[in-house]
């Protein structure tokens, strides 16, 4: 399983940081060629169990990454915040572990996660975490931008 982390401070205070983190729909408009659905799509409803999907296609082909939130600590007043996130596709499975940390009135995003990709040796597994880690920092960072 590739590996990769990324770490961002922000100007933001921890819970404004944490709801932009995991606006499912604000993904939608950032990730490239990808569709998020579920049930819950704000950051404040995500509870235990909560299940979501990101639909990759590029007309008729295309994969659906399948996520259920395992554990989140929302934050609170002066608290920060984390989840645990498993991945149970076809394609995609693995670990998203991401952690809100407040400074005063500034923040810092961990986002951790361990991805297997179906159909890539074990030797790739590096270029995945490259290639990985870069798209989910410029998705990070687009979706903190955002108001």
């Amino acid at each position: 399983m590739a590996a990769f982390d990324v770490h961002l401070d922000t100007d933001l205070p921890a819970a404004e940081a944490w709801r932009r983190v995991l606006d499912l729909r604000g993904h939608s408009e950032v990730i490239p060629l990808t569709t998020v659905t579920g049930e819950q799509m704000e950051a404040a409803a995500l509870v235990p169990g909560s299940r979501f999907v990101g639909r990759t296609a590029l007309g008729p082909v295309g994969f659906d990454d399948v996520m259920v939130v395992d554990s989140i600590e929302q934050p609170t007043d002066g608290s920060g915040g984390r989840a645990r996130i498993h991945k149970q596709g076809k394609v995609i499975r693995g670990t998203i572990d991401l952690r809100v940390t407040p400074h005063g009135p500034t923040s810092t995003v961990d986002w951790s996660q361990q991805i297997s990709v179906r159909w890539v040796p074990r030797v790739a597994e590096p270029v995945v975490a490259r290639v990985a880690r870069t798209a989910y920092r410029k998705a990070l960072v687009e979706l903190l931008r955002r108001g």
